[in-house]
């Protein structure tokens, strides 16, 4: 789990600008988040959604700009995966 919000701090953080960018949106210390990055101390459920909702946002503002006309299953199909449910 604590790879997983790495992984989505991370994000978060290079969709914000930077670090500093970061923690004054969601209201953190730099020490904090270098403990997060590190894998020392999980995220705090506040920071964990707002880190989600970032990233969320970015995705959904992508995905408005695809201009893809199929479905998205037909991406997992070709790699034979299965979309998640």
């Amino acid at each position: 789990m604590l790879a997983f919000q790495a992984r989505l701090l991370k994000r978060a953080i290079e969709i914000c600008g930077g670090q500093n960018a970061f923690c004054a949106h969601v209201g953190a210390t730099e020490h904090g988040v270098k403990l997060w990055l590190d894998g020392k101390a999980r995220l705090p459920e506040r920071v964990f959604l707002k880190a989600a909702d970032i990233v969320l946002a970015d995705d959904i503002a992508r995905a408005a700009q695809d201009r893809r006309s199929g479905p998205r299953s037909q991406l997992f199909a070709t790699r034979g995966q299965q979309p998640p449910p």
